[in-house]
């Protein structure tokens, strides 16, 4: 069952949803990420996490003619998927010994996925390194050094936990909305994708561009959105 005591949006953005409705008129929030999930707590992440993957994604993937990371969806997208299979390193060796190793040489971590996360973001918040108190330039400094290798977050290698993030962010923006990011198919709207489906089938032989809406596996048929999380997991 859905709290009304919790909001997401109010966590990611600091202001609460009658706020939000009176700063835009309804028209963004009727469209943000977070309206399908508001209301729903995080599966996974804590406030102060969810906040700081925020303040990181949305300069992987800033707001410009289309929307930006949190707002299409990719802190929930992160938020089921450490909650899930991924997070629990389902499909990898976490074994040891664990000693340095090429980055060919796959996994190598003694930390499970949502681990990875959990660990690196705990010696980023309240530090700082701490993406929430940074501004946009400390932010852009904070993961360019991470991506670089310049700094650590005690075992575990800045670029790593870069790396992770930067996949998972995209994943979040460009993977089908059943899935739980890429909100009103923002992501697949920005690069003019319709959705690996059927729907257009009698097109695929045209070689040429096809100006089609997007439409994702779980598209609700005569709308312009795919079916909602929420209404997915109340259905399920």
């Amino acid at each position: 069952m859905m709290s009304t005591e919790f909001s997401r949006r109010s966590v990611l953005f600091g202001i609460g949803s009658a706020a939000a409705v009176a700063a835009t008129g309804g028209v963004a929030v009727a469209q943000n990420a977070y309206a399908r999930l508001d209301g729903v707590r995080w599966y996974f992440l804590s406030d102060a996490e969810a906040r700081s993957l925020a303040a990181m994604c949305d300069m992987l993937i800033p707001e410009d003619d289309y929307p930006s990371a949190s707002q299409a969806g990719v802190i929930d997208y992160i938020d089921l998927q450490l909650a899930g299979p991924y997070g629990r390193g389902s499909d990898l060796y976490l074994e040891g010994p664990f000693r340095p190793a090429l980055s060919t040489q796959g996994y190598q971590l003694p930390y499970t996925p949502a681990n990875l996360f959990r660990t690196a973001l705990s010696r980023l918040i309240g530090g700082p390194g701490d993406p929430v108190a940074l501004d946009d330039d400390g932010r852009a400094s904070l993961l360019a050094a991470m991506s670089e290798g310049e700094i650590a977050l005690g075992d575990i290698a800045g670029s790593t936990f870069f790396s992770a993030l930067w996949n998972i962010t995209n994943e979040g923006y460009f993977a089908d909305p059943m899935y739980g990011g890429n909100e009103n198919y923002a992501g697949w709207k920005m690069v003019g994708f319709p959705g690996a489906h059927a729907y257009y089938s009698e097109f695929v032989d045209l070689n040429r561009p096809f100006p089609a809406p997007p439409k994702g596996i779980s598209h609700t048929s005569g709308t312009d959105r795919p079916m909602s999380t929420a209404t997915r997991s109340r259905e399920g």
